[in-house]
This record gives structure tokens, sequence and C-alpha cells, in this order.
């Protein structure tokens, strides 16, 4: 192997992927990012999915053949290469080789490598027909349609397939963590799954603590944000800001920035920042704040927040993220020719390693040769480390985890890890601890049960001191310690990663930001919606006509993704340390994650391009594809085209010619159709017609769930003489073999500093 390649993280490893979906893809390019080999198989033919702009990065850096699954020779050489690959990512829907086939032919997990499946919702059951891959069923299916904000109390569409990339990001990281786990001797179940539902409940698992006896109650405040100290307001030139006074100290800072003040002095207020955000001063603060801003020009009010450094950021037009300054600061724009010679425009390496670093490979291949023209690709495996135990184990079993992190990003990386097997212990500011406990006027408490589940936590001062002695111990025994300051709090905490190595040359430490630390805004505050707002993402959702508000996102996806980016990266930096003999610095910005979420609409390969727009209350991107209201609920579509036929035979639509496709007309005669009949008569009907569709269900429903139950993505926590009262989220780490554990729930404040004391204690 070339010493340049021996420096990636993932040198030496190899994949197979034989996935064909965006979840698939997108896992292989991490995997690829990170320098494995992966070699991706194609069945022959025409390939859906070829005809996404996205593959161009998706695929990038991969080997590429086509294997016939009706071809001996071509299945030959598949069990050649699967006699040699470290990890193999496979679907279960054709028309390649999927799991069942593999199945079917006697190949078996371990075999000698670890199988992630990933499946478009549970592994043998999905709740629609066809088995194809789709961002939207999940998203109602599943909730979250019901839980962003909006202007009427109706479910939402989200424009982006956010599902599907964090479903990718999770099978990377079990993976790698898989991998780190042989290499360390740990007995291992060899298959793990890594569906849809996981990665639709990875992006907001606080959505999923649900009561089947609580009613559903509308968000306040409209697309724009229910909290008047963050959310959108249109400015005095009819622009449009995000204001992201989150902490108490910014609401201070900010509100008087803007020369509300007066506020503060409302006896409703009392002078408390924290009451901004109480339920019954949301509104009128909210209008009064309105008034404001539309006093003044957007760019004006933006430099006197700026100056009383409080995070906002202008709301941008869509499709220009890879164009902005901090973006190419940040290295998130490559330009690259493919191997016909066009140019190609795609978000660079999504994490920063600062002794592994990412080298993106070239955009996807446009001609795949047969995999018995590519033969040898690989040689046998080596044999792995013995297992020393009888039972299997969670991956990161035995390694521990500082967690500094607050509010969610970094709290979250924690989690990850735990439910991965690491011990993690949960690192807080005294007196009062992360103030995600008590954020969003309390709602913030029952989030922060799930970010912050499975870990202990120890209250300390990191300033010179006991505590801080304490805090050393810990760091000097640990395997990871996180954060997500903004640049300079570590560095005045002691905590960098030069600080820390020097007394544990083997520590990774992973930071997450929102800017990083370089760049013309490396070192502001910023908040997931500040990015929303920056990166085009509320504009794009909201819709392209500036009177209409911006769509603020409820689920925190730019959160939610650079914290399964920090786990993997944390799990790639500490098998590269089994090789490298050292730790490293892992670093991941909230940019980058809006550049994965939106990496498809950002890709430009030759005369591609162009950007989807949503609108007030996102129904779905086309008549066929989308929300509807039925007579006593709401359903989410997932048709194509070519199966309107079967869709107006099923009385679900109007008859083909009288509207195309592509027109409103369609739209209205089918909301017409489905608004006469019960939501189960509609998906009846169109699941015997081979359409895809589920109902549009609120979060107690969730409660009734027996296949997320079962499998684990549920946690039953109450129940009476009618069934189950109360669920939470469950187990994301799915590997059938792997003795079942229940999620711990999250600490209070401290609750475990005396004893973390005595275990630090010299002697013991």
């Amino acid at each position: 192997m070339p010493p340049a390649e021996q420096q990636h993280a993932l040198a030496g490893v190899r994949v197979l992927d034989l996935t064909g979906n965006v979840a698939g893809a997108v896992a292989g390019m991490l995997l690829a990012d990170l320098g494995a080999d992966v070699v991706k198989a194609h069945p022959p033919g025409a390939v859906p999915l070829a005809v996404r702009r996205g593959l161009a990065m998706w695929d990038r850096g991969k080997r590429a053949v086509t294997a016939d699954p009706a071809s001996a020779d071509d299945l030959l050489a598949l069990d050649q290469l699967l006699a040699g690959a470290d990890v193999l990512l496979v679907g279960t829907g054709g028309p390649g080789i999927t799991y069942r086939g593999l199945i079917d032919r006697g190949r078996r997990p371990g075999e000698p490598c670890f199988w992630v499946v990933m499946p478009p919702y549970l592994l043998g059951e999905t709740p629609w027909p066809g088995g194809q891959e789709s961002a939207g069923l999940l998203f109602a299916w599943l909730g979250h349609a019901w839980n962003q904000s909006s202007q009427q109390d109706v479910p939402v569409d989200c424009l982006f397939p956010l599902a599907v990339h964090m479903q990718a990001i999770w099978a990377a990281i079990v993976a790698v963590a898989l991998l780190l786990g042989r290499q360390r001797g740990l007995t291992l179940a060899p298959l793990a799954v890594a569906g849809g539902a996981h990665g639709a409940q990875l992006v907001s698992p606080g959505a999923f603590a649900a009561g089947r006896d609580e009613p559903h109650v509308h968000r306040p405040g409209g697309p724009g944000g229910a909290l008047p100290n963050y959310r959108t307001y249109r400015c005095g030139d009819g622009q449009w800001l995000f204001f992201g006074a989150f902490s108490n100290v910014f609401i201070e800072r900010g509100v008087t920035a803007v020369g509300a003040q007066w506020i503060f002095e409302d006896p409703r207020v009392a002078g408390k920042p924290g009451n901004l955000r109480r339920p019954e001063n949301l509104t009128w603060i909210a209008r009064e704040l309105e008034k404001v801003f539309a006093t003044r020009p957007r760019d004006e009010w933006l430099d006197l927040l700026e100056a009383a450094d409080c995070p906002a950021a202008p709301v941008n037009e869509p499709g220009r993220w890879l164009d902005h300054d901090q973006v190419k600061a940040l290295g998130l724009r490559v330009e690259a020719v493919s191997d016909t010679g066009q140019e190609v425009v795609m978000p660079g390496p999504l994490i920063d390693f600062s002794l592994t670093p990412i080298s993106v490979g070239g955009p996807a291949p446009s001609s795949w040769p047969g995999i018995t023209e590519r033969r040898p690709l690989w040689s046998a495996a080596a044999a792995p480390p013995a297992p020393r135990e009888p039972e299997p184990r969670p991956p990161l079993s035995g390694l521990r985890v500082l967690d500094l992190g607050t509010i969610i990003a970094g709290p979250y990386v924690g989690s990850l890890l735990a439910d991965l097997g690491a011990d993690v212990i949960k690192i807080e500011r005294p007196p009062h601890g992360d103030e995600f406990r008590v954020a969003h006027g309390g709602r913030g408490g029952s989030s922060f049960e799930v970010y912050n589940r499975d870990q202990r936590s120890a209250m300390l001062d990191l300033s010179p001191g006991d505590d801080r002695l304490l805090f050393d111990r810990l760091a000097g025994s640990a395997d990871v310690v996180v954060d997500n300051y903004r640049a300079g709090v570590a560095s005045r905490l002691g905590i960098t990663y030069d600080q820390l190595a020097g007394v544990n040359p083997e520590v990774v430490t992973v930071s997450i930001s929102a800017f990083g630390d370089t760049g013309p805004f490396g070192r502001r505050p910023g908040f997931d919606p500040v990015i929303q707002a920056m990166s085009g993402i509320m504009r794009a959702q909201g819709g392209p006509v500036q009177a209409d508000s911006p769509a603020f996102l409820t689920v925190p996806v730019n959160d939610v993704l650079a914290a399964g980016l920090a786990a993997l990266g944390a799990c790639a930096a500490l098998l590269a340390r089994l090789r490298l003999g050292r730790g490293q610095h892992v670093g991941v910005t909230l940019c980058a994650a809006s550049c994965l979420l939106q990496s498809e609409f950002l890709t430009k390969a030759g005369a591609s391009s162009g950007y989807p727009a949503g609108g007030p209350d996102f129904a779905g991107p086309g008549p066929l594809d989308r929300l509807y209201e039925t007579a006593d609920g709401w359903v989410r579509l997932a048709a194509v085209p070519g199966q309107l036929p079967a869709l107006s035979g099923a009385g679900l639509a109007p008859v083909p010619g009288q509207a195309e496709s592509a027109d409103e007309s369609l739209a209205a005669g089918i909301a017409a159709l489905l608004a006469e009949l019960p939501a189960a008569e509609v998906i009846a009907r169109a699941h015997a017609a081979g359409i895809p569709a589920v109902r549009a269900r609120q979060a107690q429903e969730l409660t009734a769930d027996v296949q997320l139950i079962h499998h684990g993505l549920l946690t039953v926590l109450d129940r009476d003489d009618r069934g189950v009262t109360q669920v939470g989220p469950g187990r994301w780490l799915e590997m059938p073999g792997l003795p079942a554990r229940g999620p711990r729930r999250a600490p209070g404040a401290g609750e475990h500093t005396e004893m973390l004391r005595r275990e630090a204690s010299p002697g013991r």
C-alpha cells in the first residue's frame, strides 16, 4: 500500500457495496472518503439510481463493476469478492443481488465479513408495497410530518431526504465500529441492520417519547418557529433573517442589541431572559419583535447582532451554498473532472482529521465493466483476531467517552457511541449543568432525555482545583473526548487535542461547531437553524415567494447529521489508532452536515442544475408523491408517473388524460377523491394496486406499533388493560444474536460525580 494511502483512517479496509438505493450509496461514499477500498456492484442494464444527480458525489472514490444475479460466472466472481471483503453493504430489493438472494445461495454473515443490511424500513417488514426506499413515506409514517411547524394544523413533508442520509451515516458508523471491535478481539454478532426505520428515528429520537392518551397539539408560531427568541423575522427591506438567541445569555444580548430591552421590564418577563420562552409569552413577544425587525433593513440588524455576539443569519436563497466563502474556507467545495471529461462541483470532505485527512476520490465512474473482467480484485481476507468471550458484545464495549457537549449535537455523539457499547460520562458545568435540561420553555427537557441517555453525569468546574484533578484523571484513561464549543473555548478550558494528548497520547478528541475555526465566520457562534437559514434550507422548504415565511425545520437536521458524522469520525480515528499508535483530533461542522443534506441539489455535473422548491405547509414534490387529507386523517402517497393508470384504476386519481401528472389540476383531482374516503380504504386500495402509501401518523399512534416494539426501536414504558400507554425510543443498534438491553435514562445533573470521584481516586 502506498504511504499516502496508509494515512487514511480506513486504510486496508475492503467494502463490497451491493446496495441499489441512496442510503447505500451514501454509506459507501462515507467509507470510501475515509480511505476504504469500496467496490460497487451494479446490476446489468439501466439502473434507476443512475439518473440521480447526486450520484456523482455518492459513488465517488469507488470502483464499479456489474454483476448479473442470473449469471453463474458473475456469482462465482462475486463469491471471491465476498471472501476478500471486510464489510458487505447489501439491500433487500432488486434488481441486483440482495440479502435474500445471498441467503438463498447459502451465504451467511460472518463468512468471513460483517454484513450491514440496509432495508427501506425493517428487515423483512416494510409497511408499503414494492420495497423501494422513500424518505417521504418514512417521514409521514413515523410521525415527523405532524411535528413540523406549520401555518395550518396539517402534516408537512420534508423537501430533503433526511432519514435516508441518517440511515447511511448509521450504517457507516456500525460498519466501522464492528471493524474496531473485531481488531480489539471482541466477540461480535456478524449481522447488523441499518434500515430506513432506524434512520427515521435517529433524525429526531425525542419525537418517539409518546403517550397513547396525549392529545396532538399544534405548534405555535407558524413555519418560522415557535419561540420569539429563536425564529425567523421579516425586516424592513422585505428580506428575512433568523434570530438565533437560544440561550439566556444570547437572549439578553440579542434583545438588547435590537433595542427591545423594554421586553425584560414587562412584569410577564420580570427581568428574566428565560421567561421569553414561557408558553404564555410566546405570541405577544413574537408580535412585538416582528414590529421591531420591520423598522430596519436586514443587513443593519445582522451587523448589530454580530457586534453583540448574538447568533443570527440571513435567510439565503437555495442552491448557492457551495459558493459561500465560509464553505470554501472549510474545503467543503470540491471541483473535479469525471472520467468522461465532465466538470463536477460537489461537497468535499465532511469530516476533518488531524492525522489521517480525507482525500476525496474522483466522481462516480461512468462505465462499469463486468465483474469477471476485473478479477481478482481482492485476495482472501486475513483471519481476524480470535475473540476472547463466548457471548457477543456491543462493538465499543470497554471504551470510555467523556462528553463535554451541550444542547443537541455534542451530547448526541455520546449517546450514539453509548448505544454501541461505550461507557460515556457527561461532564457538566456548575451550578445547573446543561442548559438544554430546561430549554424551550421546558420542552427541551423531554428531548434532553434522549440525546443524553446511557450516560453518567459529573458536575465539574474545569478551572484549577479538585474538580479539574478529577477531570484530568478521567481524561487520562479516556478513549474519546467530545465537545461542541465554539472555536477558542476548548483552548481556554485546556481540553484541546494537543493539551489532552500531553497526558494521554492515545486520546481521540472530537469537536462539533457551526463554522469551524477558519474562514470569515470561523469563530462565530451558531446553532442548527442558523445554518438552515444561511445554507438555503429554510427558503427551499418554505418556497420561493419572499412574502411567504421561510420554514424552520423542526427536526434539528444539521445537529443530528453532524452528530452522526462526528460519531463516525470517532470510530474511524479509534480504528486508525490501532494501526498508528496514537490518537488525533476529529472536527465536524454544521456547515458540512448541511452540505450532505443538500448534496443531491448542490452537486453540479455538466449542465445539470436546478433546485426543487417547497412551499407553505409543503405537502410533497408532486401530485403522485405527496400528502393528502382523507375523510379521517392524512395519507402519504409515493407513486411514480408510470403508476398513474393503476392509481386511477383504484379510484384514487382522475382517469389518465384528464390531467397531466405535473399539473396542479391532477393534485386537486386526487385530493377531491381521497377526501371522501377513510384513510384505511385509501391505503388498502393503493396497496392492492402496488402503490406505496402510508398513514401520516401522529406521535400517540406510535404506541400501537408492534413492529417497532418487536425490533427494539421502541421501548414500552407503561401499559394498562387496553395495551401500551407510553413508549420511548429503543435501541438503535440492531444485531441479531446480541443480548437485548434497554436504554438507560439520562442522568440527573451531577448524579454520578461522587461515584466517579471514588472510581478515579488514586489506588483504586
